[in-house]
């Protein structure tokens, strides 16, 4: 059978991808965010939502780095590792 076909690699690694697409595009709007807002920057710590849309920004692509990891180790191919 074909990698392609394989639901492992469907749910799980392009799922993951997503996951990481998504976090990656939450890390840029956050980065422009941080370049447009220059009156905090100097100021004190930044407003609680820049800080928490950092966070959901990180979270998503770490857990999308991790959920590939797991469905690439649950390939049938991986089985021979």
């Amino acid at each position: 059978m074909r990698i392609a076909y394989s639901q492992a690699f469907t749910v799980n690694i392009i799922a993951g991808y997503l996951l990481t697409l998504l976090g990656a595009l939450l890390s840029l709007v956050a980065a422009g965010w941080w370049v447009q807002a220059r009156e905090w920057l100097d100021s004190g710590p930044p407003p609680p939502a820049f800080r928490a849309l950092t966070a959901v920004a990180f979270t998503l692509f770490t857990i999308g780095i991790f959920w590939q990891l797991v469905g690439y180790l649950r390939l049938e191919y991986a089985v021979g590792w």
